[in-house]
């Protein structure tokens, strides 16, 4: 369990990944232990596309901006929602918890991930399937071509919505096998998103149930 100090700074470090321009992405943070201070390197599934070539090559150290840190506490506050957990002032975060993890994942995917909308991948809506207004931080499902797929908001503009893709996503006949993956953007219309309870996701108050 790690105390987050509002002088310590989250870092992202690209490193290189491949010739073709790609840095794996990772989070660093710094945290006291007795008298010393360490470094915590938490490695993600996102890789970002570097416009400058010496960056690929030589990997990058960055700070965390505005929005990586207001998504990252959103996000935390929508689980502990969930799960009727206060609010604290002081936030304390166990770095190993899968879920702060996944949080990470999804907070770089949003940073470094370029948004597509995917011809193919949702089904078209059925009338009886209600419009769910999600919020930035919270969970939502998608109707795929493969089924009921989680997913996390991470902007929305207007119609417009942002998000994290939680899990793997076959399109196109399996012989092809062509995958959206677990972490990959996408953009899609705000009537596109479903309850999360269609993929057993919790709501803030605990809840499946689907009205």
């Amino acid at each position: 369990m790690i105390e987050i100090e509002s002088d310590v700074p989250f870092l992202w470090c690209l490193s290189p990944e491949s010739s073709e321009g790609f840095c794996a992405v990772s989070m660093v943070v710094s945290y006291q232990e007795e008298e010393d201070l360490k470094n915590l390197t938490i490695e993600t599934s996102v890789l970002s596309l570097s416009s400058d070539s010496s960056r690929s090559q030589q990997g990058e150290m960055l700070e965390w901006n505005e929005e990586d840190v207001d998504l990252f506490l959103k996000m935390v506050n929508y689980r502990r929602l969930c799960h009727n957990l206060p609010i604290a002032d002081t936030l304390r975060i166990d770095f190993e918890d899968p879920a702060i993890v996944e949080i990470i994942n999804v907070v770089a995917a949003a940073g470094f991930g370029t948004a597509y909308m995917v011809p193919g991948l949702l089904k078209k809506r059925r009338g009886r399937l209600p419009v769910y207004h999600g919020q930035i931080g919270g969970m939502a499902s998608l109707n795929t071509v493969c089924g009921f797929k989680p997913c996390a908001i991470v902007d929305v503009d207007g119609d417009e919505v942002v998000c994290v893709l939680l899990d793997d996503v076959e399109i196109g006949e399996p012989e092809d096998h062509d995958y959206l993956h677990q972490h990959d953007l996408l953009l899609v219309k705000r009537e596109d998103l479903l309850h999360p309870g269609f993929t057993g996701e919790q709501m803030p108050d605990g809840s499946h149930v689907l009205h």
